[in-house]
């Protein structure tokens, strides 16, 4: 396992050298990467730092926007990234200490301090990876990560799985028992072992695809990405005897561009989610030289997904009274 190292942004041409950060005037000096916050209308985070010309999905924010983690897909295959702002600087992006050979996606506790990912690595951790996906978890105990331990078969096919403060975690999977193509699911954690998985029925699974789910912290909201109207984000809520609302479509400022895998900073300060959004749209009759042509294809806006962010304040505008 490898224990994650500060080191440390040296200049801004390290990020040249990773393929982003063509921009001129990168500011790194703060949390959030030092980027200005959003308001209520959603803005590509990070472009050409973050958001670049790749495949940029699902990212996370801990310690008060001071670390985070997120995906890059594309060949051989995706990995996952952190970066960490320390001694008043952030460190380049380094290979997460549970990634870099087979295929993640991932979820992180609200402390900073548990991972769940699903995986088709093998039980080994050597080899080809494995047909099935399963959960895996590692703690940090003294700012060092454990070695991730497989949560078995109740969570064989898993897809995307998110944490909530009491250990439950939420995911979604294409079950027999499901009522679309894919549907979101819970395993609750009691007296220290995972329960076979449940289904959160009809008011958030849809005869569609219900995908990436997002749980908050106190279990209080879900979001998660369907094709159930629209395809794009909705928010379901937790009323006080357990049952949740009949999910709402979050509009099409969040949803346009499919929008996928939502995230919600450790703080409660922002919403984060996946989207393909267009530089250039429909027919252009615009002349390109050779150099402008190559410098759209590699920055964001390229179609490929880049990652968004918009006030997390949404999130209590959509509440219904209850």
């Amino acid at each position: 396992m490898n224990k994650i190292k500060g080191k440390f942004v040296i200049s801004f041409i390290l990020f040249i050298l990773l393929g982003c950060g063509k921009q001129k005037d990168l500011n790194l000096k703060g949390p959030y990467l030092g980027q200005k916050p959003p308001g209520e209308k959603p803005e590509l985070f990070a472009p050409g730092i973050i958001s670049c010309a790749y495949d940029e999905r699902m990212i996370f924010f801990t310690n008060q926007g001071k670390e985070c983690f997120y995906q890059v897909r594309g060949v051989p295959h995706s990995v996952i990234f952190n970066m960490q702002f320390i001694q008043n600087s952030w460190t380049k992006p380094e290979t997460a200490f549970f990634s870099g050979k087979y295929f993640e996606e991932f979820g992180i506790s609200q402390d900073g301090n548990t991972i769940v990912f699903t995986s088709n690595r093998p039980f080994s951790n050597q080899g080809e990876p494995q047909k099935d996906f399963y959960v895996w978890k590692s703690i940090k105990v003294d700012g060092i990560w454990g070695e991730p331990k497989n949560l078995g078969e109740n969570f064989k096919g898993a897809g995307y799985p998110t944490i909530a403060n009491n250990g439950n975690i939420y995911f979604f999977d294409n079950g027999e028992d499901g009522l679309g193509k894919s549907d979101i699911y819970v395993s609750r954690f009691v007296e220290g072992k995972y329960l076979p998985a449940e289904n959160l029925g009809d008011s958030i699974n849809t005869a569609g695809y219900d995908i990436d789910p997002f749980i908050a912290p106190d279990e209080s909201y879900l979001i998660y990405a369907s094709d159930n109207k629209k395809n794009g984000l909705y928010i379901s809520y937790k009323r006080s005897d357990g049952a949740w609302t009949k999910a709402i479509y979050l509009g099409d400022e969040i949803g346009r561009g499919e929008s996928i895998c939502p995230s919600v900073s450790s703080d409660g300060k922002f919403f984060f989610f996946t989207s393909v959004r267009r530089s250039h749209n429909g027919i252009s009759t615009e002349y390109l030289s050779y150099e402008e042509k190559i410098n759209v294809l590699n920055g964001p806006g390229n179609g490929s997904n880049d990652i968004y962010w918009v006030d997390a304040s949404l999130i209590q505008e959509n509440k219904p009274n209850f």
